[in-house]
């Protein structure tokens, strides 16, 4: 096989001497390793010799070609280890390394409160006000016990106790402020023709599984992103197939059952085979994908989206009016059923 990675000569059984005994051609080659499929040493004319792996992504016929390092700085038990995690993902449908790019893109992309404070300042305020430096100062002041928390993570009662601390004082936390405009609330509601289009995509592997399955059981369970993406193994009971919200992780403090059925069962089902414990959806690094992260997966994916834009809170509200249209239906039925029977009692179903 001839590629920009040179002809490959032949396959053996790579061990530290004959990877030492290969000797440069005037045009580069490789030796596949006979332990792990996709793995070769890329020799260029210079000598340089470098881990050169391809494999193919299943379901989306994409075919990735990287390398892994200089096998001086790279052993060769390194070299197939990362090889086994690249091609084991590709083999469940999984792009590893661009997942890992997302990943490293969402943590630069992430301020802390001292952070985005300067990016304030010198955006909005330097230049304009000759008190830049004192605001700056006193916001830092006014806000130290979270300046050094991603703003991200930083949720209203984190506010509230640093207002209420203000207040304990004696002091006015609003004096001076000016009342600002609420805007217009948003009410996107995806049609059924969207939903179509956008499962479709989400089938197509636009996604990786993570990412996709947690917005397929948000249009499915009406759930918030942020209680999927964080479910765990423990939350779910097996025997009634249910999922109980604890209320440590519920906005309003209190526990939610989730009956699972249909499709919504099949994809925990099938995380449950693999997870016993612990964190359904994590990204490679381990760390719990969070509402945040999924906002990103979509963010830069948005000139591909099949739909106009919208927010994953989108589909909760989508979830939700649909299920009230179709209570008052059902609520329309039952008085015409009623109706008609000569005014005999009946039943309103609720949904």
């Amino acid at each position: 096989m001839a590629s920009g990675s040179g002809r490959t000569r032949g396959t053996v059984s790579l061990t530290h001497r004959s990877i030492e005994a290969f000797r440069p051609a005037e045009a580069p080659y490789r030796i596949s390793d006979q332990r792990c499929i996709g793995l070769a040493v890329r020799v260029a004319p210079s000598g340089l010799k470098t881990w050169d792996l391809a494999y193919r992504i299943r379901g989306s016929g994409k075919v990735r070609r990287v390398s892994l390092g200089r096998v001086a700085d790279v052993s060769l038990e390194k070299a197939r280890e990362r090889a086994n995690e690249l091609t084991s993902a590709a083999r469940a449908g999984r792009d590893l390394i661009a997942e890992e790019e997302e990943s490293r893109a969402a943590a630069a992309s992430r301020l802390t409160i001292e952070k985005l404070i300067e990016l304030y300042v010198r955006r909005r305020v330097a230049g304009r006000l000759r008190t830049a430096k004192e605001i700056e100062s006193r916001l830092k002041r006014a806000l130290s016990p979270i300046l050094h928390r991603y703003a991200g993570e930083i949720r209203r009662r984190d506010i509230r106790e640093l207002l209420d601390a203000v207040a304990e004082r004696g002091l006015d936390a609003t004096a001076g402020l000016k009342g600002y405009d609420p805007g217009t609330p948003r009410d996107r509601v995806l049609t059924v023709q969207e939903i179509e289009a956008f499962w479709k995509w989400l089938d197509s592997g636009a996604l990786p599984f993570e990412p996709a399955d947690i917005l397929k059981l948000e249009l499915l369970t009406g759930a918030r992103c942020g209680e999927i993406s964080g479910l765990s193994a423990e939350e779910i009971n097996r025997n009634e197939w249910t999922w109980t919200l604890p209320a440590a992780r519920s906005k309003n403090k209190r526990p939610r059952v989730t009956p699972l059925v249909g499709v919504a069962r099949q994809i925990i089902e099938a995380r449950l085979s693999n997870i016993q414990a612990g964190p359904l959806f994590t990204a490679e690094t381990g760390t719990v994908l969070t509402a945040a992260h999924i906002g990103h997966y979509l963010l830069v994916r948005r000139d591909k989206l099949p739909i106009e834009k919208f927010t994953t809170h989108d589909l909760r509200r989508t979830v939700a009016t649909m299920l009230t249209e179709m209570g008052i239906a059902l609520d329309l039925v039952a008085a015409v059923v009623g109706h008609e029977a000569g005014g005999k009692e009946t039943r309103t179903l609720g949904v």
